[in-house]
């Protein structure tokens, strides 16, 4: 990119034309078969070839061939029919020509020449079989005999130069010392001659071709068409033969990039005596040595002889004539062969007649207009054989099968890749399909489409650019997206590299013009707007389509992916900024071209996130941060925009290869406005031989890496132009055009800017041609139509991230980022925080503006460590009451976990910077959390802050938390300061990497206390502005940095005017112009003041020439180098005078006469002189001048270097040769003159007493003028100037300054030198005053606390706190307060305590009843509350102690028994039962012993309920015991009414009310008065091992007798169980304890089978009934009253 120098406006009219396609030529219903002819001459198509391809039995007259859209006449040897293998076509075949190359200027009048095409010599030929009229050359009589006509005596013969040395670019403004050219067909845009320099000439002879001038004919004429290349104006000239001027025959004007064409008559006078030959001469006029012409071609038509210079063939014409014709032509090469004339006006073919010896005569027949003649040797060497015919069936584009609204135009070649898939198909494929687009896409082969619409030239650009208007007008639906699936070659490289063997490997799709651009492919003729959009994937291989392709499945299936999170879709809006200027100017006017932008893209519906990266120096190129640029990437960049500085193939900011970012499937769009970065159409062999692949190719064709697309000019970009296209692009993008493709956009873009105007102005124009796609232009950059509020884990954060108790609070930030599109709603935020007990309470609600791209509230939260301490719980909800429609509303709430901890030391006595005078001073530190668990604390101290001198001492110290005590068991030296820090100490890590609390003090005997800064590291914690110290410890000014800048020249020939011998510093010119050449001159500036030397008119100072008179010419000292005496008086210069430090700019200025100079090999000569190693040469070299040996001819040079500073690169810049300026520009950092240096906070203080502070003014004379301000610091730390001290007051009473206003001091000193730039030395600052005491919980003294009780429980509390410093604490304040579950605040009242001298202790003891306090609570201790009292530091007075009571949130458990079982609904109970009911409480502080706690209550058979009080036996309470919270009631109720249900109920509770269950306790049971007894049934049965007895007992009390008898089937008892057997026996039903295990009374094991039971019973003498209860059915399993059961082990 270059700079603007001046603005030219530049005006093109076009002519309106029609658009034509030329596929008009083509019958899609016939078979063409294609041949090339490479040159000019006579063809045959042998039967043999016809035959192979097919063509054997074709008719002869229905041969049709093609060349170029025109039919071309054939001559075939048989007229009708087929042809026998003897016969053949013939025709006269043309190489290419550029008459196709017409219509793609500009204008056509702009194209020069039309004899070579600029893309191919070769033509395609097209043949076909056509039954209609065909165009033939036939056989007529040359009759001569007989002949009375008389011989024609001359013909106009038309010779001349279409010259080929190169293509000329056309036209071009200069920019910035470049010429900046547009995309178009320019004036003068062609091939040409080399360059015809100012004030030179350029001979053309013609007498190699025998010109054979007929003297007495017509006069001639010369036409010739020439342009200028070069920015200046002349004249062009035209000479014939006699010198430069004799015989001038034309000097036309030709200024600037104008060009002519002209046509001169030439007097046949002139010719006379030069029948063979002529010369012309081509001059240019300017005299601006460096100006530049050249000439495209030359046609001189004059009269000739019918002498063909023995050619086998030749074309003429002769004008119309009515008597016919008579030749006689000679020496002409016939061959062996009798040769033909071609008369192609009136399609006749006639052989010479040779019966005249050396003569070919000719009859022809009158015409009546131009004849067009060619004589044409039919000798088998003058004639080429087509041996081979390629078929051709073209597709019928107007077909709609063959239409697509998705245009792939593509080549072959990467139709198969390494692993032999055809990516290219696949790629129509996936914009065929849903996730591409739903496009009906089609893949052109360009090979089809050139032959088809550019006639078969190939690489023309009319191939893509007729096909694409052919496709938009014709095509329904008409083609949305054009995408060129190949590398492209701009057609001047290609035609430079036409030789070689992978031109075509390289060039696969054709671009439009130089520089490249592939918007003229799609825009009408003459216009820019690109009818289709369009872009490229400039790939080689079909790897390379395959790999972006999967990168665009890839990238599309983000955008597309019903996944709204942040790592999903939020790096679609990041945008990446980067400025690359030249220098800070530059970078200036960048970045706020940048800003421009950024504003756009983060305020419009993009609401993109912009990150700018700007350049910091002016190096070459300078690297970004590699971590950063890693990190984005990996993140995400939706876009990178890219202004400055640039190339093909670096940014002037650079990028490191793709392959060092990590980012799959997120792949960012480059914009890059720059010179030449979007330039991927340079011809360069190493891109298939090894993959050199330009920056745009790189990052878009990485696989997984890289770009999705790139963006960017082919050409130099100008930064006015650049900037107004970039602000329409961004204003579409984020407006109207909103969600659009790229391809759109751009297309947009330029038609908004006025693409679609023939008649743009040239700047605009070409930044429009010349910023190209490389990508898909279906791609799009942003694609969510709706907004989405997204909020997760890492958009809540707590700060800090480890929280104590200790802290008074912490900050709670919460983001949002919008994934979507922006819009201008309000929407709610919600904030809810839950406490570790579980309680939720909404600590924000607000309405906001919807975020763009992203937002934030920050809230203060408290600290309470009663109820914070554990974890804790933040949910933040957006858009809480959805009131926008977004893309996704299951991401809109977020909770994020966190905990309060507790821990940490930090030094507590003495304060930091403190003056001390005790020199056995125990050093005080204190944890954060005063409680915390024993552990291992370091201490170390020592006189530097890095802790590695001799003296440190280090001591360990395990303790728990509070107050930890540091005796270094030292005397401290005076005037010393210490420093000393306190870590955790650490098992698992180094000290290095401990968290250290430092800390420093001064002791001073006999001082009094205050503050003090004095020692380097201290001075370093001071806020410093525009100066430093430095490593060796001194102070020293900021920099200040300079851009020095030298220019050069030879003279006169580059560097004529005293500027352009200039040098300056920022701008300010301190010298210009020198004194006559063969000199080197010097200049020297002082490397602080940069002032330079001054040489004295006269005798020149230190040996130098005689200085010139004038003041912008005495910092020169120059050294005739012609003089080995002022070699070496420049040698001794340089080695000897100049000191070290110095800034040298070394400049030569020479003359363009090789011996005005002595060269460096010369200056080498000069040690035999002053020794080995010791001369001009040696010294420069030394100096840095590494490549002074390439000063060996007339150039000029420039070297800057700054003695005996290896930091200072040496730089140095040679001129290419006589012609080119050059300059040398370097930034050189000097020091400042002010600088500000502002001590921490010192204090508190008491009263303040005294200010003291020394240092050195160390220039000489002195010049320092230092001056101190004293700051006042409120307690809510705002600052106030109070004071000032000059330079004198070093000793300034500060009593006035009240200590309760302002407790802390700051001190500024403004430090000022503006005649030497060294700063005043401060080497100390002091401030006496009466300290503030210093004191600390000490629970090593006393601590007593309890974490969790029970509700009910005394919580006892007891702690110390102790005074670490010698001043004395006035009557102690303390503050407590409970804040419970509930968020509520009890205050517990202490009364102050005793006044706390040095060492002394205070105990606070408290003892606080639980039961207000059940759940979690923080108690809160603080002394010396709210600095009741001035004190050092109050991290180390409170103390939160988290303590739960344990609230008895348990039920209590009721057991309820009947005559000691448990019993179910519809149970048979006793009718006069024992119910034992028990009520147990877990609690042993709350005891049951209220009898309200239990109720009983009972439901007869009638319904009636009965609630039994305790006063009385049948309901007794008994309370709870010392060591058993359990309450007994027995219940005794008699029921006299038989066989009825009756329900008990039982309800209780505990003291605190907790119930005995959700539910009171219910039963229902049955009482049945008369004694029986029901089946008895065995279970299990059968049974392998034991088996039980299940029966019911009914009445009110349990049978005296009961026997259970086992026999076998026989009636044999085996075993008899009795009731002691059967275990405890009650009314109800029964499970025995007893299971039988089939033993028999013995003890035996009964043997497997059948056995038979039965029960018999007593009861005061009588047999029991049998009981049947309703729905019992066991009689079916007893027959006569046994039962059966079968033993199976």
């Amino acid at each position: 990119m270059k700079k603007i120098l001046f603005i030219l406006s530049i005006f093109s009219f076009f002519a309106a034309t029609g658009q034509t396609y030329q596929n008009s030529w083509i019958n899609y219903n016939q078979t063409y078969y294609k041949f090339s002819v490479p040159n000019n001459g006579l063809y045959r198509i042998p039967y043999s070839t016809l035959q192979a391809a097919g063509l054997g039995n074709v008719p002869a007259e229905q041969f049709q061939l093609w060349r170029n859209g025109v039919e071309q006449p054939l001559y075939i040897t048989k007229t009708t029919g087929t042809l026998g293998s003897s016969d053949y076509i013939e025709f006269f075949g043309l190489m290419n020509d550029g008459k196709q190359d017409t219509k793609l200027y500009r204008q056509t009048d702009f194209q020069l020449s039309d004899h070579y095409s600029l893309y191919t010599d070769t033509s395609s030929y097209f043949l076909t079989v056509h039954a209609g009229a065909n165009l033939r050359l036939v056989d007529d009589a040359n009759i001569v005999a007989g002949n009375t006509l008389p011989a024609e005596k001359y013909f106009m013969n038309k010779v001349g130069n279409y010259f080929r040395s190169g293509i000329n670019p056309g036209y071009s403004i200069p920019v910035g010392g470049v010429y900046l050219y547009s995309s178009s067909f320019d004036q003068g845009e062609g091939w040409s001659s080399r360059y015809i320099t100012g004030g030179s000439q350029y001979e053309l002879a013609l007498s190699k071709q025998n010109l054979n001038i007929y003297p007495s004919g017509p006069d001639g004429t010369v036409t010739y068409g020439a342009a200028g290349c070069a920015f200046n104006n002349r004249n062009i000239t035209v000479s014939l033969n006699n010198g430069i001027y004799t015989g001038m025959i034309d000097n036309a004007p030709m200024p600037s990039f104008n060009y002519v064409k002209n046509s001169v008559k030439v007097p046949i006078s002139l010719l006379s005596g030069n029948n063979n030959w002529v010369n012309f001469r081509f001059g240019n006029t300017s005299t601006v040595s460096t100006d530049r012409m050249v000439v495209s071609y030359f046609n001189f038509t004059y009269p000739s002889t019918f002498n063909f210079n023995n050619l086998t063939s030749f074309y003429f014409e002769l004008p119309a004539s009515s008597q016919g014709n008579y030749l006689e032509i000679i020496n002409f090469n016939k061959g062996t062969s009798t040769p033909v004339l071609y008369d192609y006006s009136t399609g006749k073919r006639y052989t010479a007649d040779l019966s005249v010896a050396g003569k070919y005569r000719f009859v022809l027949p009158p015409s009546t207009t131009l004849q067009k003649l060619r004589m044409v040797s039919e000798d088998p060497t003058a004639i080429t054989t087509i041996n081979s015919l390629t078929q051709r069936k073209f597709i019928d584009y107007s077909q709609f099968a063959n239409q697509g609204n998705y245009i792939i135009i593509s080549n072959s070649i990467l139709y198969s890749s390494s692993t032999g898939d055809n990516f290219v198909d696949e790629y129509r494929q996936y914009r065929s399909s849903a996730p591409g687009g739903n496009f009906k896409a089609i893949v052109v082969d360009i090979n089809e489409i050139t032959d088809q619409f550019a006639y078969g030239i190939s690489k023309h650009p009319s191939a893509i650019k007729d096909f694409i208007q052919f496709a938009a007008a014709k095509f329904n639906p008409a083609p949305k997206y054009v995408f060129l699936i190949g590398k492209g070659v701009a057609y001047d490289e290609y035609m430079a590299n036409y030789s070689s063997a992978y031109k075509d490997r390289l060039n696969l799709v054709q671009t439009f013009g130089s520089p490249a651009s592939d918007n003229l492919l799609s825009s009408p003729y003459g216009i820019t707007t690109p009818t289709v959009p369009i872009g490229r994937l400039s790939a080689v291989s079909g790897d390379e389509v395959g790999s972006y392709l999967s990168k665009m499945k890839e990238y599309e299936g983000e955008q597309q992916s019903t996944s709204q999170t942040i790592n999903d879709k939020l790096w679609m809006k990041n945008v990446v900024q980067i400025v690359g200027g030249k220098d800070s100017s530059e970078n200036s006017t960048f970045r706020n071209y940048m800003y421009g932008y950024g504003s756009i893209l983060q305020d419009s519906s993009l609401g993109d996130h912009v990150e700018l990266f700007s350049k910091t120096s002016n190096a070459a190129v300078q690297l970004i941060a590699s971590q950063r640029i890693e990190q984005l990437f990996e993140e995400g960049i939706g876009m990178l925009t890219y202004f400055g500085h640039s190339s093909a193939n670096t940014l002037e900011y650079n990028l490191s290869d793709p392959q060092s970012y990590n980012n799959p499937s997120k792949y960012p769009f480059f914009f890059v406005s720059g010179c030449t970065a979007g330039n991927n159409f340079v011809y360069d062999t190493m891109r298939i031989v090894a993959n050199r692949t330009t920056i745009s190719e790189n990052f878009v064709l990485s696989k997984n890496r890289g770009s999705i697309a790139f963006m960017a000019s082919t050409h130099y970009g100008i930064p006015p132009y650049l900037d107004e296209y970039n602000l329409k692009f961004f204003s579409l993008l984020g407006g109207q055009n909103y969600m659009a493709p790229v391809g759109n956009l751009i297309k947009n873009t330029i038609d908004q800017l006025g693409g679609g105007n023939p008649g743009l102005g040239y700047f605009n124009r070409a930044d429009m041609e010349e910023m190209g796609l490389n990508g898909d232009p279906a791609l799009k950059i942003h694609s969510e139509p709706k907004p989405d509020f997204v909020v997760e884990d890492n958009l809540i954060k707590i700060d800090p991230s480890f929280i104590s108790v200790s802290q008074e609070k912490f900050t709670v930030k919460a983001k949002t980022y919008n994934l979507g599109k922006a819009v201008g709603d309000s929407i709610y935020w919600d904030i809810k925080r839950t406490y570790p007990n579980g309680t939720v309470k909404t600590i924000f609600r607000k309405k906001i503006q919807a975020p763009y791209y992203a937002d934030s509230v920050l809230l203060t939260v408290p600290v309470i460590s009663s109820t914070d301490k554990g974890l804790n719980k933040i949910t933040v909800t957006i858009d809480a009451n959805n009131d926008v429609d977004e893309m996704s509303e299951t991401n809109n709430s977020f909770t994020k976990e966190f905990f309060i901890y507790e821990d940490e030391a930090q030094p507590a006595y003495p304060g930091n910077y403190a003056i001390i005078n005790n020199n056995k001073q125990i050093l005080y530190a204190s944890t954060s959390n005063p409680i915390s668990t024993p552990k291992d604390y370091e201490f170390q101290i020592d006189t530097t802050e890095l802790f590695n001198s001799p003296l440190k001492i280090t001591k360990t110290l395990n303790s728990a938390g509070g107050i930890l005590e540091f005796d270094p068991g030292i005397t401290y030296l005076d005037s010393t300061v210490y420093y000393w820090r306190v870590a955790v100490k650490s098992d698992t890590t180094t000290e290095e990497n401990y968290h250290w609390n430092n800390s420093s003090f001064i002791y001073l005997a006999n001082s009094y206390p205050g503050s003090n800064q004095s020692h380097y590291y201290q001075h370093l914690a001071s806020d410093t502005t525009d100066i430093k110290m430095n490593d060796a410890r001194k102070w020293e000014f900021g920099s200040v940095t300079n851009i020095i800048t030298a220019r050069d020249g030879v003279f006169p020939t580059a560097a004529s005017y005293a500027t352009q011998f200039a040098n300056d510093i920022n701008g300010a010119t301190f010298v210009s112009s020198v004194c006559g050449i063969s000199g080197v001159i010097v200049n020297v500036l002082d490397p602080i003041t940069l002032k330079p030397w001054l040489n004295t008119t006269g005798t020149g100072r230190f040996g130098s020439d005689s200085a010139c008179p004038g003041a912008n010419l005495a910092p020169n000292f120059q050294f005739n180098i012609l003089s080995q005496t002022k070699r070496i008086a420049l040698y001794h210069f340089l080695k000897d005078t100049i000191p070290a430090g110095s800034l040298v700019i070394v400049r030569n200025i020479s003359g363009t006469d090789p011996t005005t100079n002595t060269y460096a090999s010369d200056w080498q000569g000069d040690t035999t002189v002053l020794g080995p190693g010791n001369s001009l040469y040696n010294q420069l070299f030394n100096d840095g001048f590494t490549l002074v040996d390439s000063f060996n001819r007339p150039r000029a040079f420039i070297f800057m270097y700054q003695k005996g500073i290896p930091d200072f690169i040496p730089t140095f810049v040679f001129s290419k040769g006589i012609y080119d300026l050059i300059s040398l520009t370097h930034n050189f950092s000097a020091p400042d003159s002010l600088g500000y240096i502002k001590s921490p906070k010192f204090g508190p203080a008491v009263n303040w007493k005294e200010l003291h502070w020394r240092g050195v003014d160390e220039s000489n004379p002195p010049s320092d003028n230092p001056q101190v301000t004293i700051f006042g610091v409120d307690k809510n730390g705002n600052e106030t100037p109070l004071m000032t001290a000059s330079k004198d007051q070093r000793d300034l009473n500060i009593s006035s300054i009240n200590a309760k206003t302002y407790p802390y001091l700051r001190l500024q000193l403004r430090n000022a030198d503006s005649v030497q730039f060294t700063p005043f030395q401060l080497q100390y600052w002091r401030l006496n005053y009466d300290p503030a005491p210093e004191g600390a919980l000490d629970p090593t003294i006393l601590f007593k606390a309890q974490d969790t009780v029970i509700q009910g429980q005394q919580m006892d509390f007891e702690i110390a706190f102790k005074n670490i410093s010698p001043e004395a604490f006035d009557s102690m304040r303390i503050n407590v307060t409970v804040v419970d579950a509930n968020n509520v605040t009890h205050v517990i009242p202490i009364p102050r305590q005793k006044p706390l001298i040095s060492g002394d202790t205070i105990l606070i003891k408290l003892s606080l009843d639980t039961k207000p306090y059940v759940g979690e609570n923080v108690l809160f201790v603080d002394f010396n509350p709210n600095n009741d009292q001035p004190e050092l530091y109050h991290y180390n007075n409170f103390i939160y102690h988290n303590f739960y009571v344990k609230g008895d949130f348990i039920n209590p458990l009721l057991d309820v028994t009947f005559d000691g079982v448990h019993i179910l609904n519809q149970d048979i109970v006793s009718s006069k039962p024992h119910i034992l009911i028990k009520l147990k409480d877990e609690s042993t502080f709350l005891k049951l012993t209220d009898t309200s706690l239990v109720k009983v209550q009972l439901r007869y058979p009638d319904g009636t309920l009965k609630t039994f009080g305790f006063d009385n036996d049948t309901l007794r309470f008994t309370p709870a015991g010392a060591n058993d919270n359990t309450a007994t009631i027995d219940f005794n109720p008699s029921f006299f009414s038989a066989d009825d249900e009756y329900e008990l109920i039982v309800s209780g509770k505990d003291l605190v009310g907790n119930p005995a269950g959700a539910l009171n306790y219910h039963v229902t049971f049955r009482v049945i008065g008369k004694p029986m007894i029901s089946n008895m049934l065995n279970y299990p049965n059968p049974f392998t091992t034991s088996t039980a007895f299940v029966f019911t007992i009914t009445g009110s009390e349990v049978p005296q007798n009961i026997r259970i008898q086992i026999l076998t089937i026989t009636g044999k008892v085996v075993r008899e169980i009795t009731k002691d057997e059967l275990g405890p026996l009650h009314i109800g039903r029964n499970i025995t304890d007893f299971k039988w295990d089939g033993t028999d009374m013995y003890g035996q094991k009964l043997a497997n089978g059948v056995y038979l039971y039965r029960v018999l019973t007593n009861l005061n003498g009588k047999s029991l009934d049998k009981f049947t209860d309703v729905g019992d059915n066991t009689d079916k399993y007893f027959n006569k009253g046994y039962g059966k059961m079968y033993l199976m082990r």
